[in-house]
């Protein structure tokens, strides 16, 4: 895609996002309470076409390259994070299925047009292989938008009869009504995104409808999906963390003129010492923002080059992911503490803010152990990790 029309998807999508918005901030209440995005929400997400954007054109989606896709998640995580984190979650989920499935099953599974899917990305089942595919069997954590998805789409380790060496892994896509869902989301972070537990036992799942785990090779869709899969999911991870600090700096600017303090009386807004932090908050997630979009940038260079990603290039983007997380969450609690107690309540843009992007500071994709492997890097070791493996040939 050049580089004009991926602009052109871009404003197309961010409109998308526009019209979404005012839907997912007037239900963001319902969403926290139902501990899953509203259905409403859903709704004009499909009706908009947003679960279909990191989708390859071939099974009906829009091919946004990882660029495109950090502006279009930091705009839904802006207007609510729960919908940008479930958004998220659905678009890169259908993404890989209508990447790296075989044809039988993205014929299936995008039949009817796109598909809403879920599906935790760490092998915790497993899988046995019998006739004409995999028994699958387990338990897996952190299921965002399993509540509105049609497919699950997740991994187990492969068990081997005479194991030598390391396990291998397999990608299984299964219908939601064959997945059992365990209202687990009982958290106040992130809570609108649904994120339950899900267990199989003993499920079919025909060949057709696996892959190999991480490294499955593109089979269809742009030069994005030659990325690894850390790589691939990084946009989506510093898109929501972006997006969440700039709503809530941009929400303590509308509180702070009238707060007044109740020791001085004069509002929040007239202190020298709150506009010093303000400004100094404002720089760093600018900062960390155009860190990240380096960052992106690169690596869909190198995909686009057919090249594969050097240990210098996988320290810029696990340290890229954790570093935006990690500034994003000091700007929002500098903004939730400046709130003062007001921001307490349960359904302020604060409140809902400051909690979110802590449950994303959380996730395993933003992990300080980044730091540790660029020093690594950077001393000339090259740690050995599955997932940052190149991609097989098609």
């Amino acid at each position: 895609m050049t580089k004009g029309t991926e602009n052109v998807l871009e404003t197309s999508l961010l409109a998308s996002v526009a019209r979404v918005r005012p839907v997912a901030e007037a239900h963001a209440d319902a969403s926290n309470e139902g501990a899953t995005l509203h259905p409403a929400v859903v709704d004009v997400m499909k009706k908009e076409g947003l679960f279909a954007l990191a989708a390859p054109k071939e099974v009906g989606g829009q091919g946004a390259d990882g660029r495109t896709q950090l502006v279009v998640y930091e705009a839904m995580a802006h207007a609510d994070p729960s919908a940008g984190w479930a958004l998220m979650i659905g678009a890169i989920m259908n993404g890989m299925m209508g990447a790296y499935l075989p044809e039988a099953a993205t014929r299936e599974i995008f039949a009817a047009g796109m598909t809403t899917s879920a599906g935790l990305q760490v092998p915790m089942g497993k899988a046995r292989r019998v006739r004409g595919g995999f028994e699958v069997t387990g338990r897996w954590g952190f299921g965002s938008g399993i509540r509105h998805a049609s497919w699950v789409y997740t991994a187990a380790t492969i068990e081997e009869p005479a194991q030598v060496g390391p396990p291998s892994f397999v990608q299984v896509a299964v219908p939601v009504s064959r997945v059992t869902i365990e209202d687990t989301w009982n958290t106040a972070f992130l809570r609108g995104s649904g994120s339950n537990h899900y267990r199989m036992e003993s499920v079919f799942v025909e060949e057709a409808f696996t892959c190999s785990y991480p490294g499955a090779a593109r089979k269809r869709g742009q030069a994005y999906f030659e990325l690894p899969f850390i790589a691939l999911v990084a946009p989506g991870h510093i898109g929501f963390a972006l997006g969440v600090a700039r709503r809530a700096l941009e929400e303590i600017t509308i509180v702070a003129p009238r707060r007044i303090k109740a020791w001085n009386g004069e509002a929040l807004a007239a202190q020298s010492s709150f506009r010093v932090e303000l400004g100094r908050k404002r720089a760093a997630l600018d900062a960390a923002r155009a860190l990240a979009r380096e960052v992106i940038e690169l690596s869909m260079q190198r995909a686009e080059a057919g090249r594969v990603l050097s240990p210098d290039d996988w320290a810029a983007v696990r340290a890229a992911t954790t570093y935006t997380t990690e500034v994003a969450a000091d700007v929002t609690s500098f903004a939730f503490r400046a709130g003062g107690s007001s921001a307490i309540y349960a359904g302020t843009v604060l409140d809902r803010c400051f909690r979110d992007i802590h449950a994303a500071a959380q996730h395993i994709a933003a992990t300080d152990d980044a730091y540790e492997y660029a020093a690594r890097v950077g001393l000339g070791e090259a740690p050995f990790n599955p997932l940052l493996l190149p991609r097989e040939s098609a």
